[in-house]
């Protein structure tokens, strides 16, 4: 199950080429994780809860096609892989049903006081963020993959 968020192409967000400036495809691809995160239990009333929120760790993008103004964007997401403090996710943005451009991105759960560090993901949110697990099948039909980017299940 991949979990969705959708957009419009905004006029402010073309560049002198015509088409979506590619700092755009980053702020919707970080728009998209923040409703996804928030969804599965890493939303505002955790992290004030808690003092924990999640870093970026690493992030690649493709970039396959433009988009103009005022263009439907869906984004998909769907979780790779998950340890005990990261995850990696696969995040594709498609317009009238084709790709237009790929994130794929690891993520850690931190705690921020008295200094950052990678913390355990709650056993809660885990089971919320397992329901968008890719099973074997799909990720294999991943047809665009960042070079080798991954996380040691089992490791520290």
């Amino acid at each position: 199950m991949s979990f969705l968020y959708h957009t419009k192409v905004k006029a402010d967000w073309i560049d002198y080429n015509g088409h979506m400036q590619d700092a755009y495809y980053g702020l919707l691809f970080s728009y998209a994780v923040d409703a996804f995160q928030d969804v599965v239990g890493f939303d505002a009333a955790y992290r004030q809860r808690t003092g924990c929120t999640i870093y970026l760790v690493e992030e690649h993008k493709y970039f396959l096609k433009e988009v103009k103004e005022g263009d439907l964007l869906e984004i998909r997401i769907g979780l790779l892989a998950v340890t005990e403090k990261l995850f990696h996710l696969h995040c594709q943005m498609l317009s009238g049903g084709q790709e237009v451009a790929i994130s794929e991105l690891i993520e850690m759960h931190v705690q921020q006081k008295p200094r950052p560090k990678g913390v355990a993901i709650p056993e809660a949110i885990m089971e919320q963020m397992t329901a968008y697990k890719l099973d074997e099948t799909a990720q294999a039909n991943i047809v665009r993959r960042a070079r080798a980017m991954s996380i040691k299940v089992g490791g520290k």
